[in-house]
């Protein structure tokens, strides 16, 4: 198992918690109060982590690496909103969540080879294809 596997499969056992807090959330708060709740909770989790935490790698921290994360940080805000209101219109947790991560993953993946140089395998677009499948079948749910 390459050593990046641990650490991605406990965020998605995190991510699914996630997904069922904020099923449970929706229709309980305004979507921007619950994204901002949610927010505030992960940079309290965050800056707790930081200063309790084992100290890991050290990584120069550059303007534009702390940039390019201040950027993903308004994009999980947005994505934060839009994902409450979907809960709150309905949405079941497979369908949103699945249409959201699938749909997150299968666009990075399509990207990555572009903005990154990874490269574009037949093992990467069966996959891509499978996540678009996925999206099509749990989707549909109502």
């Amino acid at each position: 198992m390459p050593a990046w596997s641990p650490p991605a499969l406990a965020a998605a056992f995190f991510i699914a918690v996630h997904y069922l807090l904020l099923r449970a959330a929706s229709g309980r708060v305004a979507d921007r109060v619950g994204a901002l709740a949610l927010e505030t909770a992960a940079a309290l989790g965050i800056a707790a982590s930081f200063v309790l935490g084992p100290r890991g790698e050290v990584v120069a921290n550059t303007r534009s690496g702390l940039a390019l994360a201040a950027a993903s940080g308004v994009a999980v805000s947005v994505a934060s909103i839009l994902i409450f209101m979907s809960l709150r219109k309905g949405g079941p947790v497979a369908s949103t969540g699945t249409i959201v991560l699938g749909g997150g993953v299968a666009l990075s993946a399509l990207a990555a080879p572009w903005l990154f140089g990874e490269s574009f395998t037949v093992r990467r677009a069966v996959g891509v294809a499978l996540g678009i499948a996925a999206m099509w079948v749990l989707g549909g749910e109502s």
